[in-house]
């Protein structure tokens, strides 16, 4: 006999701008059981749960909690219908401790004052009851990640949570800890729990899931009980689609004198063995899933954040970047993939934006040469085909494609050996895609070099020389064109498969 449904999504539609992120879902999961949530990166796995537990509205269609019709708006509301999620990016407050996370804003107190010896006492008993092992006492940021995740959960089910959503949550743990998390699962499932999890990891799916749904494109394609699934069917069933291949003219290019060469890159976060090299006038991409690493390994090669181990080799001589500034005075430029918050300074001009990396240049005893920054603005602006007003028009009224190209007109006309693109299209439209592939071409044809870093398949095909494939903070391979042009190549390397 099945078990009844614990969550119904009938027909769930959502639009970001007119974009459709989540197109006519449905979804069924039956309670007491663990459904996993598969799809490349952007199928609308994790805005499809943000709508379900209230973070995101839904636009159309109807959510059923154990048969019952629900409007939930926040996670407050969420929580009343003993439902939870646990995020990919934990929310704790580092300098408070375990007791004190997990009743923050319902904190126990005696006499009208917070007693902490009855927060205590209570986390110990729950805690103990749960089969967690913290200590009620210990600060969170003390904690390991996998120590992190637990009291995340713990506090989760001190508020009696009935589903549970868990987004990616293997994603920065060790081996070990993830057997550990993997058989907790399995318990919670035992005592009646209905867990939704989004991993890409097949291992973990095949090993604790009962069903799986795959969503494509913001579209459910199939749902499985998973003693009918394989894994090349699941794989298979995740990227087989039309190609949304862009017809980008590549030059042919001698790819010779390698620039950059990364031998055993390790950093704290999530960067375990990153090794491969860069050739002069070459487009590398770096593509991988959620928690791979690819991002955090740039980051680690530049000095953002700091490097274990490894080398990095730049122009024949070894560098130990410390921080971006030496990066970038050395001829290496990232745009990065927040280019809001990152990339450009949103309530100022295009202009002052264009030029705020090279005052310098502009400056003559020091007064500002605005003859000449200008009419070089108004070039860029031509040869970028920025659409705009004029270039004193706010970057903030822009369109997304259009603020890239200020980060692009921003950072061209420095002395560069090496520009590396975080996600250079995200939420830009097809056209204006376009565009901007044919930009990055334009300057790998002048002999600059030039690295993506992309979670879409069809970028990566469009545009790339190479691919390095990244899994759980290694580079897996390194793949010729020939061997990317299958996109189920490429995703069997980043899933494991």
């Amino acid at each position: 006999m099945e078990q009844p449904l614990a969550v119904q999504m009938e027909h769930v539609t959502k639009y970001y701008g007119g974009i459709q992120a989540v197109d006519d879902v449905c979804l069924e999961v039956r309670r007491g059981t663990i459904h996993a949530l598969m799809g490349e990166n952007g199928a609308g796995k994790s805005t499809l749960m943000k709508m379900l537990c209230g973070i995101v509205g839904i636009d159309a269609g109807v959510v059923k909690l154990n048969g019952e019709p629900v409007r939930i708006s926040s996670l407050i509301e969420a929580q009343k219908h003993r439902l939870a999620i646990v995020p990919q990016e934990l929310a704790l407050v580092d300098y408070f401790t375990v007791a004190e996370n997990m009743f923050l804003g319902r904190e126990k107190t005696a006499g009208g004052f917070i007693s902490r010896s009855r927060m205590y006492a209570e986390a110990a008993k729950q805690l103990e009851a749960l089969k967690i092992d913290l200590d009620p006492h210990r600060l969170a940021g003390e904690l390991s990640v996998s120590q992190q995740q637990m009291l995340v959960i713990a506090r989760i089910l001190s508020l009696d949570a009935e589903i549970i959503i868990l987004d990616e949550p293997t994603a920065r743990l060790g081996a070990h800890e993830i057997g550990a998390f993997l058989a907790y699962m399995k318990y919670l499932r035992s005592t009646g729990k209905t867990l939704i999890l989004i991993s890409h990891k097949l291992e973990e799916i095949f090993e604790v899931c009962d069903e799986v749904t795959v969503l494509r494109d913001g579209r459910v394609i199939a749902r499985h009980a998973i003693e009918n699934l394989t894994a090349d069917q699941l794989i298979r069933e995740m990227v087989d689609r039309s190609s949304e291949r862009l017809a980008i003219e590549k030059r042919g290019k001698a790819l010779e004198e390698t620039v950059l060469e990364v031998e055993h890159l390790s950093c704290q976060k999530m960067v375990r063995d990153v090794s491969f090299s860069l050739r002069k006038g070459e487009i590398l991409g770096f593509y991988g899933l959620v928690g791979a690493g690819r991002t955090e390994a740039i980051r680690a090669m530049l000095g953002i954040d700091k490097k274990l181990g490894g080398s990095v080799v730049y122009k024949g001589r070894q560098v130990n970047f410390k921080n971006i500034r030496q990066s970038m005075d050395a001829g290496i430029v990232l745009a990065p993939e927040e280019r809001r918050q990152q990339g450009v300074v949103l309530n100022m001009s295009i202009r002052a934006n264009t030029t705020l990396t090279k005052l310098r240049s502009y400056s003559r005893l020091g007064f500002l040469e605005q003859r000449r920054e200008r009419a070089d603005v108004e070039r860029l602006r031509g040869e970028l085909k920025l659409a705009c007003s004029g270039i004193d028009a706010q970057v903030s009224s822009l369109s997304g494609g259009n603020q890239q190209k200020v980060v692009l007109a921003k950072l061209i006309d420095m002395p560069v050996d090496v520009f590396i693109f975080d996600e250079p299209t995200r939420g830009i439209d097809v056209g204006a895609k376009s565009e901007i592939y044919e930009l990055i071409e334009n300057i790998s044809a002048r002999g600059v070099s030039v690295i993506i870093i992309s979670s879409e398949i069809p970028e990566i095909q469009s545009i790339c020389d190479r691919v390095a494939i990244m899994r759980d903070g290694v580079v897996v391979k390194i793949l010729e064109p020939e061997e990317f042009n299958d996109a189920e190549t490429m995703l069997r390397y980043s899933i494991g498969g």
